[in-house]
């Protein structure tokens, strides 16, 4: 009986995923922006694959990081912050040497010391991240305390408890510019380890396509 029951039962539909919008991407999906000039030309055109999902976590809010990379070493990173606009947070992780050739030191010095009101202006406008880059900076946050975890809480809430496993503890420091359309992001971990990201605000639409891995 249990043979014919198998038989002639109603097969289930496979559930097949959709994307929508980019923050609805799986590590292995595939993503392109499209060719608008408002990107930097490490953006612009480029087809990347989801390699990491993380989680930025303050004490109101927490959002995913999408990390993607394509057919060079540059990891494009996108993230979804809460704004009024919805607008999608397009970052690049700043070496040394191109923080040195953007700002003048002394003046990036001035984020870190109290009370946390640095202006910033860049010292040329010669670089491969003039699209990015806003005339003047405003700081907006100073050793703000965060987490960083290297897990998807999309769906989910970050540990809350002493004995849970926390994220990365960092001091956060942050910059605004261009009616809050640019930013410079910046994070200490308490081993000193230091990201400083270059970011701006742009709507979902200027990533032209979304593909599901293996489709």
């Amino acid at each position: 009986m249990s043979f014919f029951k198998s038989l002639f039962a109603k097969k289930q539909p496979v559930t097949t995923r959709k994307l929508s919008h980019p923050n609805e991407l799986q590590i292995g999906d595939i993503f392109t922006f499209s060719d608008s000039f408002a990107l930097p030309q490490a953006m612009r055109k480029q087809q990347l694959e989801v390699t990491e999902i993380n989680t930025i976590e303050f004490k109101h809010e927490h959002y995913a990081q999408v990390v993607g990379q394509g057919s060079g070493a540059q990891l494009v990173y996108i993230s979804f912050p809460k704004n009024p606009q919805r607008l999608v947070k397009f970052s690049l992780l700043l070496t040394r040497q191109e923080v040195e050739s953007l700002f003048d030191l002394g003046d990036f010095s001035e984020i870190f010391e109290p009370p946390g009101s640095a202006r910033l202006k860049p010292i040329t406008s010669q670089h491969d991240y003039a699209d990015m880059v806003a005339p003047e900076y405003i700081q907006q946050d100073f050793m703000t305390t965060g987490y960083f975890h290297q897990e998807d809480y999309r769906v989910s809430t970050p540990p809350q408890f002493a004995d849970e496993k926390h994220g990365r503890e960092f001091e956060y420091y942050s910059l605004e510019g261009s009616q809050g359309q640019r930013g410079i992001d910046i994070f200490i971990y308490e081993n000193g380890d230091t990201d400083v990201y270059l970011s701006f605000f742009r709507p979902a639409n200027e990533i032209a396509e979304l593909w599901i891995k293996g489709a």
